[in-house]
């Protein structure tokens, strides 16, 4: 039987789930993979039942970018099969034509063009819909005055439900194919979203906010900020700490650290030197968030951070676990392509072993570009996020002791 947004939000009924979801364009198709083992394992425990959706499990599910696109839908209870089946249709409609040059003159795609895949799904159903069935969290960077936006559903949340008179626009009012856009705007490719986020007492708009991907802040991996969402009071949430009380599970895009020859690096103009500078940020800050979470956890499966630290198995700073943390990611491994014909045949990667077969280099190499709409592409990404999610979401994950209550008793 599904709970009620009170019965999910709620401190004093039981312990809560989190859902953390990353950025990374149509890599949200990996994402959609891996998901989609969680929600068979879980439909097993829920005893087959047809209707059982992911949004009956998790408490609070948040995402940036792709990330926010798919919490969105899952928050309103889509299946897994149906966010996959958008974005089979979202890939090619999105990022199948450029629009410009994704550097100088033009953002690279046209915003109009997921508006119109996000509308088919979101509608003009706001953060305080009813259709809304659990907590969500759209994290979104407002450009303009530097800050970093985190807006849920909560119904206590200092800015859901302003006072009457407030100019403040309430977060419930909001529409959510716009803070999915604005938390999608990645630079170059998209423009920036704007909002209309003041009003005088005439309801005139006397603010807008400027938008861009979230990702261009801490927040392309959510799963701190989420962390901070359940325990900080400020955000009204006032969940229990301990790993029997609070879980999260937080699934990537696929993992590739970003490189580029130096000297050609010294050769490119300035614009294209700060997107690389700006991928590698955002992948920092990513892997500083998986290292932070390990380190106030003991996952399961420990998700390797760097040669440094290695996994961090059995590291955990506060001594004893805040919450039940589990990383869920697959690295895209490459291999070098073939110069004659006759040339040694390379050994099979990881992931080629994972998915028990070989796979050309080019198709590899392409795994980690966030805008390759291509139907070859989007097939090779959801049987890698399947691939990998075997491997992660079992009977022993996520752990039992978080069943439903009424899946024990049946």
């Amino acid at each position: 039987m599904s709970k009620s947004l009170f019965e999910h939000l709620s401190p004093d009924t039981g312990p809560k789930r989190i859902l953390a979801l990353d950025g990374g364009g149509v890599k949200g198709l990996l994402t959609l993979g891996m998901l989609k083992i969680l929600e068979e394992e879980l439909r097993r425990r829920a005893h087959g039942a047809a209707s059982f959706r992911l949004s009956d499990y998790y408490d609070l599910i948040g995402g940036t970018s792709t990330g926010a696109i798919i919490s969105a839908g899952l928050a309103l209870g889509l299946s897994v099969d149906e966010l996959i089946a958008l974005y089979q249709r979202l890939g090619p409609e999105v990022f199948g034509k450029n629009a410009g040059d994704g550097v100088f003159l033009q953002s690279k795609f046209e915003s109009k063009n997921l508006r119109r895949a996000l509308h088919s799904v979101l509608s003009t159903k706001t953060m305080g819909s009813e259709d809304i069935k659990t907590g969500l969290a759209i994290h979104a960077k407002r450009i303009d005055t530097g800050s970093a936006w985190v807006v849920t559903n909560h119904p206590l949340g200092v800015f859901y439900d302003p006072p009457a008179g407030s100019s403040i626009f309430p977060n419930k009012r909001y529409r959510l194919t716009d803070l999915v856009l604005a938390s999608a705007a990645a630079p170059t490719f998209f423009d920036e979203i704007v909002i209309d986020i003041e009003f005088d007492e005439k309801r005139r708009p006397t603010q807008k906010g400027y938008f861009v991907d979230g990702a261009v802040s801490a927040n392309n991996n959510p799963s701190m900020q989420l962390f901070m969402l359940a325990l900080e009071p400020s955000y009204k949430f006032a969940w229990k700490s301990g790993a029997d009380n609070l879980m999260m599970t937080s699934c990537g895009t696929g993992s590739r650290r970003p490189s580029v020859d130096g000297k050609s690096f010294q050769g490119l103009p300035p614009g294209l030197r700060g997107v690389h500078a700006l991928r590698a940020m955002v992948y920092d800050t990513q892997v500083q968030g998986v290292m932070m979470m390990q380190a106030l956890s003991e996952p399961k499966k420990p998700w390797r951070v760097n040669s440094e630290i290695g996994d961090m198995r059995g590291v955990c700073v506060s001594g004893a676990p805040v919450l039940d943390y589990q990383r869920v990611d697959i690295m895209l491994d490459t291999k070098p392509k073939a110069k004659r014909r006759g040339d040694p045949v390379p050994p099979m990667t990881p992931l080629e072993r994972l998915l028990g077969r070989e796979v050309d280099a080019d198709s590899l190499e392409a795994l980690d570009h966030m805008d390759n709409g291509k139907k070859p592409n989007l097939d090779l990404l959801l049987e890698v996020g399947m691939a990998a999610g075997r491997t992660y979401f079992d009977a022993a994950y996520p752990d039992p002791k978080f069943d439903l209550p009424e899946w024990r008793g049946a």
